[in-house]
């Protein structure tokens, strides 16, 4: 599986990201800090919702785990389709961002 990410903002507790997965664009917000199911209508635009985007929820629990819990996600998109990753801390979030492709800072 091919993955690249760009950035394109800042949102609370985490990142949005520009996604291409082998070739294919996708939405995908990682976000630290963020438990409750219900905070993704807070973290994903309106206008994505609107236009019929599915989305897609994973909770990322620790670097060991992330590998599986992005990838189960990851096989399951569509072009156009948004993910939404919810890291228990800032090492499951880093860990994320290394796998779908944004380079950490070190």
């Amino acid at each position: 599986m091919d993955i690249i990410s760009r950035q394109i903002a800042a949102i609370a507790g985490g990142v949005s990201l520009e996604t291409l997965l082998d070739g294919e664009r996708i939405d995908a917000y990682v976000v630290t800090g963020v438990t409750d199911l219900e905070a993704i209508a807070d973290i994903v635009p309106r206008e994505k919702v609107e236009a019929g985007a599915e989305i897609h929820v994973a909770a990322v629990d620790a670097v060991d785990t992330a590998q599986e819990q992005i990838d189960q996600v990851l096989e399951s998109l569509n072009p156009g389709d948004v993910a939404v990753f919810l890291c228990a801390g800032d090492d499951a979030y880093n860990a994320a961002l290394d796998l779908l492709g944004l380079p950490v800072d070190s």
